[in-house]
């Protein structure tokens, strides 16, 4: 398959130098860390046009998403966008994914399976993986196992059927670390039993389903609801290290306290309290986590009346308590 109408080149030689495109040029031929580099080079209009065109949005789109998890806003958000093409998209999650960790890469998997089968062809991909073969090196400055990182992203984007298995053999290679990617990419695809492990591909602690992460979550609040033990509970929060989805765990507590007896209410009340004043819960995420509630308590009320009047009381001591935003 082509990128950019281009034939691509074999994958087997070394020195097949051309890169994935008009588009890939053009971004290439700007690099703001380069020693020779003069800003007086760029007009005005194409510094205002990076600052406020399709790269603001995609960057604000990819750190919501890494933060929250997200799937249907994310691809609410993208498809709102209307970028046209979204291979600059795919290649900015993924990179960014790559400097976080194994949780936000299996999030930026899922997202980029997710969008082929809504919103993105088949082709955008390829161009998405050509062009960040492309700057694997300029990548692995800041992300040492780039190499390494984009094969797996690249095997799986291939079992979950993104990128079709001819791209793997006929994409460009322009230097070493993208044959080494494309090697990677090529082993983890043509190992036994290649659908569980490219499945599991970010390793046993990846949390690879969302589904299994709020399980974990549920399983520490009934044990701390049965225990009262907010250290123990502490604890398993912090073993999870997906502290950029904590507001799931207040979100959580929360609907449980605005459903449950007066008792629960005290419990999530002293909880929540203790993670905020130990640092283990940010304000950012305490405050998403309650808006979450916030916007399911139409539903919430059908279960639980009293939810409404619940919600408003442990949100007032929360803000009054002081680990909660106004």
């Amino acid at each position: 398959m082509a990128v950019d109408g281009k034939p691509k080149k074999g994958g087997a030689g070394k020195g097949g130098w051309g890169i994935g495109g008009a588009d890939d040029i053009k971004e290439l031929d700007t690099d703001h860390h380069d020693p020779l580099y003069d800003s007086s080079d760029e007009t005005e209009d194409t510094l205002a046009t990076e600052k406020n065109g399709p790269n603001e949005k995609i960057n604000a789109i990819t750190k919501d998403f890494l933060l929250s998890g997200d799937l249907k806003e994310a691809v609410s958000a993208i498809s709102e966008a209307h970028f046209g093409n979204h291979a600059n998209l795919i290649r900015k999650l993924m990179v960014a994914a790559m400097e976080k960790t194994p949780f936000e890469r299996e999030l930026a998997s899922q997202l980029i399976a997710n969008l082929r089968l809504t919103l993105i062809p088949e082709d955008q991909y390829d161009e998405s993986f050509q062009r960040t073969l492309n700057r694997l090196p300029e990548i692995c400055i800041d992300v040492p196992q780039g190499v390494d990182m984009l094969g797996k992203f690249l095997a799986r984007a291939v079992l979950d059927e993104v990128v079709s298995p001819s791209f793997v053999r006929t994409c460009n290679l322009a230097h070493i670390p993208a044959e080494e990617c494309v090697n990677i990419a090529n082993s983890l695809i043509n190992q036994k039993h290649r659908i569980h492990r490219i499945s599991h591909i970010w390793g046993p602690g990846d949390m690879a389903s969302i589904k299994r992460l709020k399980a974990e979550i549920d399983t520490i609040l009934k044990e701390y609801i049965e225990s009262g033990d907010a250290h123990e509970a502490q604890r398993s929060l912090i073993s999870l290290s997906v502290r950029h989805f904590h507001f799931q765990f207040v979100k959580r507590s929360v609907r449980i306290a605005v459903g449950g007896s007066d008792q629960d209410r005290q419990k999530i009340s002293a909880l929540l309290s203790f993670l905020h004043k130990s640092d283990v819960i940010g304000n950012g995420q305490m405050r998403k986590g309650f808006e979450c509630v916030e916007e399911e308590l139409d539903d919430i009320k059908l279960d639980s009346p009293k939810a409404p009047a619940n919600f408003q009381e442990i949100r007032a001591h929360a803000t009054a308590e002081h680990w909660l935003d106004d």
